[in-house]
């Protein structure tokens, strides 16, 4: 039977407790260092303005290109780049096979994030289809380990270089054909 006394809730028999969980902590990244590889890695996401059949879109592709490239050098993972990309894009072959077996090994990359400085696109169409996005990119200074920690190999952050992009439109949606330095 419940029982009150005037300004007293009612108590009915035994309520259970009430425990809050804690939320759960949002995983931060860390980047790699000699001590280990990069951690909780943000997966580059397409912005909408690169879904659009326009000469900002075209740009905001390339971009986003480049930030799935740092991706691969971060975690190995090229996914998100190969989504984009057509399959026989040999410098992305070139770039993912001895990546992705470094991350197999046990090994990883310190380093290697990619930034945009500048990037133009006429958005006239070639006579293949295609279209051509040329980019001032920089790379952050790339530091390989192996399994035990040991530097194989280490290349300094250089200048800006100009790199183009050349893509398709193809069922909605932007297509890289290739994405390569323009000179050496």
């Amino acid at each position: 039977m419940a029982t009150s006394s005037p300004g007293a809730p009612t108590v009915v028999g035994s309520q259970p407790a009430i425990t809050s969980e804690p939320a759960p902590t949002p995983a931060v990244y860390k980047p790699a260092t000699d001590k280990g590889p990069a951690e909780n890695v943000p997966v580059p996401v397409l912005p909408d303005k690169a879904t659009e059949f326009t000469k900002d879109g075209l740009i905001a592709f390339a971009e986003y290109w480049y930030s799935t490239l740092g991706y691969v050098y971060e975690t190995g993972g090229s996914g998100p780049m190969m989504e984009i990309t057509e399959p026989a894009c040999k410098p992305c072959i070139f770039v993912n096979q001895p990546i992705a077996e470094l991350y197999e090994s046990g090994g990883w990359i310190a380093g290697g994030r990619m930034t945009v400085h500048q990037s133009t696109a006429s958005f006239e169409q070639t006579p293949d289809g295609t279209y051509q996005v040329i980019l001032m990119i920089q790379q952050a200074q790339v530091r390989a380990y192996d399994a035990n920690k040991i530097l194989r190999s280490e290349r300094p952050q250089g200048g800006a270089r100009a790199n183009i992009v050349v893509a398709r439109f193809i069922d909605n949606h932007w297509q890289a054909q290739t994405a390569e330095a323009v000179a050496k």
